[in-house]
């Protein structure tokens, strides 16, 4: 019993010590006016399927390492931030090839082009693969959140050469 307790005291505080941390996800004020709406998280290979039902696999068998969840606000509008920090940029570009919306893409930043769609936004930059949402889906213009991926996007390490040369 003693075990036991000991073993779930441990469960616990990897969860939490493996669940809280913006990482690279800066805080809203930082990227031009946003709020932050709640405490950042992050998820690894152990703790990505506490975040999604179902899907986890397909990232971590594309060489997934770590994920950054940040949720912020203008107005009345909230904004996710899912950053998905992948083995290398080939991963993470073949994430975004897999789930993106090629009807949709269109240059976000120089030489990034994206999936863009009124209450999303999916684009691969370096080891990272960023999907913003507008948490409303029925919104129908996208300008804060185009703002809002533009400016994640431009603290990432990396280039969007491979998505580039698409």
């Amino acid at each position: 019993m003693k075990w036991t307790r000991s073993v779930a005291v441990s469960a616990l505080a990897l969860a939490l010590c493996t669940c809280h941390g913006s990482g690279p996800l800066p805080p809203g004020a930082a990227l031009g006016g946003f709020a932050d709406v709640d405490q950042p998280e992050s998820y690894t290979g152990a703790t990505l399927y506490t975040y999604m039902d179902g899907g986890a696999d397909f990232y971590i068998d594309q060489g997934f390492s770590v994920l950054y969840v940040r949720h912020y606000g203008r107005g009345k509008e909230s904004f996710v931030a899912e950053l998905f920090k992948m083995k290398d940029a080939p991963a993470a570009f073949r994430v975004y090839q897999s789930n993106r919306r090629p009807n949709e893409e269109r240059e976000l930043a120089s030489g990034c082009v994206a999936s863009i769609a009124p209450a999303e936004i999916q684009v691969s930059r370096g080891r990272f693969y960023l999907v913003a949402r507008n948490e409303d889906p029925a919104v129908s213009r996208n300008d804060a959140l185009i703002e809002l991926s533009r400016n994640v996007l431009a603290r990432l390490p990396g280039s969007c050469a491979i998505a580039a040369k698409k």
